[in-house]
């Protein structure tokens, strides 16, 4: 369940979808707003003065947009909108991260091609934030559509045979990044799962041990240390919803897709 503060900004990314500004009213954010299936939203109002604990509602969304502020900030990126809160007017920065966000809140959680439009959509936001090779290798694919294409194409990357066993139709992958480091097959590889869904301890467990009995089939790069495993969520990952144990997996959301705004520093 998203907490108040992400349900605001996904109304605020989808009013302002397609559009230079919008103005927000308490009767938008009331029980009586209907979402895009035709549904009635919760009280975005209500849930936010019981998260943020104030009774007043621009309180509440003052502090919402100051959490929202303080999240991107953390990941090294902003908004992707500005406001003016005394007039509840909202007006866009960036507008492709905007469009994104519309979008894969309006198809979270709907199967079949949504999920796949999900994985697109993950990986055409990677593009602008990395280096290197990403291959989009998740079934359903346009190329290398039979177990042979696939195995061949993976084997280029460096896993041996047993990685398709002709049952299986991605093996669990979804993206793999190759980081402009060393050659293949010695070379690094990350993986990204991609998950049209919120955050799900247990469902994150069975995607990352499937994944995991892939990339061992890599020739190069077993055990410990040889790659990264990711899950990307359609979600926005709060510290205190991960578990306290260790993970195998970095678990991201769609605010780790938007592009940094502050310089990279890098310390000798």
């Amino acid at each position: 369940m998203l907490s108040a503060s992400f349900e605001l900004f996904e109304f605020v990314c989808t009013e302002l979808k397609g559009r230079d500004e919008c103005f927000i009213t308490n009767e938008d954010l009331g029980s009586e707003t209907e979402d895009q299936t035709g549904g009635k939203l919760d009280d975005v109002l209500d849930n936010l003065r019981q998260e943020h604990g104030v009774a007043d509602n621009q309180a509440a969304i003052s502090a919402a947009l100051q959490s929202l502020e303080q999240h991107f900030k953390s990941r090294r990126s902003v908004l992707p909108f500005s406001y003016e809160l005394h007039i509840r007017k909202f007006k866009t920065q960036d507008p492709e991260f905007i469009r994104f966000i519309a979008d894969a809140s309006a198809r979270r959680s709907s199967g079949g091609r949504y999920a796949k439009e999900f994985e697109n959509e993950t990986c055409n936001r990677l593009v602008k934030k990395v280096t290197g090779v990403l291959h989009n290798v998740g079934d359903p694919r346009k190329k290398l559509k039979t177990a042979i294409q696939y195995k061949g194409y993976l084997n280029q990357l460096g896993f041996d045979n047993r990685v398709v066993l002709g049952r299986e139709r991605d093996a669990g992958l979804d993206i793999l990044w190759s980081p402009p480091l060393g050659a293949s097959p010695v070379a690094p590889i990350v993986s990204l799962q991609c998950k049209n869904a919120l955050f799900s301890r247990s469902l994150a467990r069975e995607a990352s041990a499937r994944t995991a009995e892939t990339l061992e089939c890599h020739r190069m790069l077993r055990g410990e240390g040889g790659y990264l495993s990711a899950i990307v969520f359609n979600d926005y990952i709060d510290p205190t919803r991960l578990p306290d144990k260790p993970i195998k997996y970095i678990p991201l959301g769609l605010s780790d897709l938007a592009i940094a705004k502050e310089p990279e520093i890098v310390e000798i």
